[in-house]
């Protein structure tokens, strides 16, 4: 059989390279084609060093979320460029402690510095992935490295982070900003402001408390209106609301194209064609649930399997879609669950690439395709 092995990573357990590394045993029996897929979340770095080779990583020196200086990675493709940038490589939530979330003082200046970086060493289109960040300041810090200032009613010049934008009253541009052609790509649909805006949903999960989402609202309104009087930009729409409002910033300061990832990142790995030459596609992601199906990558690639008749089989850790039928209409003909398999969440978390061998194993048997 021709299988195609298409996933996302396991958010906190397991990249989708080392998905598809403890799926080689298929490789025995099958003709196994490994795609990994991100949704412009993360793992964008890992997909497209995975889909072009040749490209190059590089490291910059940069800040954190909070400010600590560490290696950030980026690509920079075959063609010297177009580089990827992961914002969760850069200022990522994931890399800090629970008690070091700060999202009043958190920035995105990290995110500034990477471009400048990689513009120095000659890319000018620029793939930045939106998703897993600690910051919620609509991209001002990024902003702020790139050399933009932001003044106060008082004409006080403005610092890093969310809270201080509250009250922001005047933006001025750099004189010479670097000439770019940005692409924001991203997994949601959010818009800056209001119930489902950035700090409203996304606060909490950076450890915001109610009050403290109140005060980002404030803030990201704010810089709404001044983007808006001083750049001529609306920040408030689809899409603006990603990665701590980085997609806002990246819109309204660097004239961004603010796009959905999976479309977008399935364009660019081909992923449409690998999918029409496989008899069956593996697919899955860390938690299936209705979110998967409002772009998410996993369900682009079981819509593309729908199109052209192509089974899937969809592994996850936990699964809460127990609409049957809904798996049906995306082609889904098989469910592996981890943490069924495994018999407790903590355990298939732990052991995530044990159990997906596992999980496989059942379903293929020597020779034999899939039993579905």
């Amino acid at each position: 059989m021709k299988i195609l092995l298409a996933p996302n990573a396991f958010k906190g357990c397991l990249s989708a390279r080392e998905f598809c590394s403890r799926a080689s045993f298929l490789a025995e029996h099958h003709q196994v084609k490994c795609l990994p897929f991100s949704d412009g979340g993360d793992s964008i770095l890992e997909v497209f060093s995975s889909a072009f080779p040749s490209a190059k990583i590089y490291y910059a020196r940069v800040f954190n979320a909070i400010g600590k200086e560490h290696k950030a990675p980026y690509l920079i493709l075959e063609d010297g460029k177009t580089c990827i940038i992961e914002s969760a490589k850069i200022c990522g939530l994931g890399e800090l402690k629970k008690s070091e979330l700060d999202i009043l003082n958190a920035s995105s200046f990290g995110i500034g510095q990477t471009i400048k970086a990689a513009y120095k060493k000659g890319a000018r289109v620029f793939y930045i992935g939106l998703g897993g960040v600690a910051f919620n300041d609509g991209g001002a810090g990024m902003a702020m490295a790139l050399g933009y200032k932001f003044f106060a009613s008082d004409g006080k010049k403005l610092k890093k982070g969310a809270a201080v934008l509250r009250g922001l009253c005047l933006i001025t541009p750099p004189n010479i900003l670097p000439d770019i052609k940005v692409y924001g790509l991203s997994d949601v649909d959010n818009i800056l402001l209001g119930p489902k805006g950035s700090a409203s949903v996304y606060g909490p999960q950076k450890g915001a408390t109610p009050s403290q989402v109140k005060l980002v609202e404030e803030a990201m309104t704010d810089l709404h209106r001044a983007v808006k009087k001083y750049l001529g930009v609306n920040i408030n729409t689809k899409h603006c609301g990603a990665a701590g409002a980085l997609g806002a910033g990246l819109k309204g300061f660097l004239k961004a194209k603010l796009v959905s990832g999976a479309p977008f990142i399935a364009a660019k790995l081909g992923l449409a064609k690998a999918v029409k030459q496989a008899d069956v596609i593996i697919t899955g992601e860390g938690k299936l649930d209705s979110q998967t199906f409002y772009g998410k990558g996993p369900f682009y690639i079981c819509g593309l399997a729908a199109k052209y008749g192509k089974p899937v089989i969809f592994v996850c850790g936990i699964n809460e879609v127990k609409d049957k039928n809904l798996l049906k209409k995306y082609s889904v003909v098989k469910m592996a669950e981890l943490s069924a398999l495994a018999g407790g969440r903590e355990d298939s978390l732990k052991n995530a690439p044990i159990y997906i061998e596992k999980a496989l194993r059942k379903i293929f048997d020597g020779k034999n395709g899939p039993r579905f």
